[in-house]
C-alpha cells in the first residue's frame, strides 16, 4: 500500500514542480499507454505460467465467470443510480478542459485491441516460450511494471494542476463509487451464490473480493474451502480482465463515476491506468480512492460474511 502511494506521490511531486524535462511531462499520456502494455504482458505471463490456474479454468470457469459478470453488472447499476441521484450535475473538469483532453485521449477501440493483444501475448509467452523459472522473478517484474505505471500517472496528475482544484470541489462525491460497488458486488454475489448452490453468505464473500484475487482467494480458502477459494480467485481475475476489455466501450455511454464501477478494488492499481487513459481528466483521483476504500474493506467483509 505504502509503495503504491509513494509511486503516485513521487510522480505528482515531479510533475507539479516540473522537475522533469518538458518533453517527458508533455508526453506523460503516451508513457502511461506504454506502461499499460508492459503491465498487461506481465499479467498474461503470470496466468500462462501458472499451470494450476490454467487447469482450474475448465472446472470452475463457468461459476467464476457468472460471479464476475453479475457483480460488474450490479456494480454498474448501483453506482449509476447513486450518480444520478446525488451527482447528476457533477463536473470533474470544465468543458474547455474536456475538449482539450479529449483530443489527446487514445481511440478507445484501438486501445481495446492493444489491451487484448498485450494480455494474450503474455499468456502465449507463458505457455510456450518462457521457462517456468521465470515464475520466481515474475512478481518482481509485475510489481516493477505496476510501480512504473503508477509513477507515470502521478506525473500526469501533478502536471495537470487544475485537476486538484476540481478534486477539492468534489467532496463527498468521491465516496459514492465505493458505496455503490460494495453494495452491488455483495448483493450480486449472494444472488449468484444461491443460484449455483452455495449459501448467500458464501456467494456474498466471493462478491466481497471486489476484484482483489490475491487476497480474497487465500482468505476464503483458509476460512471456508479450497473449492470456494478457487472460484473466488478465478472470479476476481476474470473481473479484472473484463474490466480492462469493456472499459473502452463504456466511455461516453455511462456516467463519469459509473465508468469506475467495474474495476472494484483494482481501480487503485491494475485497472487504474486504463481508466486514467480513457476517462475524463481528474477521474484517476476518484478511481484511486475507490480502490483504496474497497481494498480496505476486503479483509473485513470476507471473514465477516463467512463467520
Amino acid at each position: 500500500m505504502a509503495a503504491l502511494l509513494g509511486c503516485i506521490g513521487f510522480g505528482v511531486f515531479l510533475g507539479w514542480k516540473k522537475l522533469l524535462p518538458e518533453k517527458i511531462i508533455a508526453n506523460s499520456g503516451r508513457i502511461i499507454t506504454i506502461a499499460i502494455m508492459i503491465l498487461l504482458i506481465t499479467m498474461g505471463l503470470k496466468i500462462g505460467l501458472d499451470k494450476q490456474t490454467m487447469n482450474n479454468l475448465g472446472m470452475y470457469g463457468l461459476q467464476a465467470f457468472l460471479f464476475a459478470f453479475i457483480t460488474i453488472f450490479f456494480s454498474l447499476g448501483f453506482v449509476a443510480f447513486l450518480e444520478k441521484l446525488f451527482a447528476s450535475e457533477l463536473v470533474i473538469v470544465s468543458e474547455e478542459q474536456m475538449e482539450v483532453m479529449t483530443d489527446s485521449h487514445p481511440n478507445p477501440y484501438r486501445m481495446t485491441f492493444k489491451i487484448i493483444g498485450a494480455f494474450f501475448l503474455g499468456i502465449a509467452l507463458g505457455l510456450v516460450f518462457i521457462p517456468t523459472w521465470v515464475n520466481d522473478i515474475l512478481p518482481s517484474l509485475t510489481n516493477g511494471a505496476l510501480y512504473f505505471t503508477l509513477f507515470a500517472i502521478g506525473i500526469d496528475l501533478g502536471h495537470n494542476k487544475q485537476i486538484w482544484k476540481q478534486f477539492m470541489q468534489l467532496g463527498r462525491f468521491v465516496f459514492l463509487v465505493p458505496l455503490g460497488v460494495s453494495l452491488g458486488s455483495v448483493i450480486a454475489g449472494m444472488l449468484v451464490g444461491k443460484f449455483l448452490g452455495w449459501t448467500v453468505w458464501e456467494g456474498g464473500a466471493v462478491g466481497a473480493g471486489f476484484g482483489w484475487y490475491s487476497l480474497s482467494g487465500v482468505l476464503i480458502s483458509e476460512i471456508h474451502s479450497v473449492a470456494l477459494g478457487t472460484i473466488s480467485f478465478l472470479s476476481n481475475v476474470i473481473r479484472e480482465i473484463l474490466t480492462i476489455v469493456i472499459t473502452p466501450f463504456l466511455v461516453g455511454r455511462v456516467g463519469k463515476l459509473t465508468l469506475i464501477a467495474p474495476g472494484g478494488a483494482t481501480t487503485m492499481d491494475t485497472t487504474l491506468p486504463i481508466i486514467a487513459a480513457l476517462g475524463p481528466p481528474g477521474i484517476a483521483i476518484i478511481a484511486f480512492i475507490n480502490g483504496f476504500v474497497l481494498s480496505s474493506l476486503v479483509p473485513i467483509l470476507v471473514p465477516l460474511l463467512l463467520s
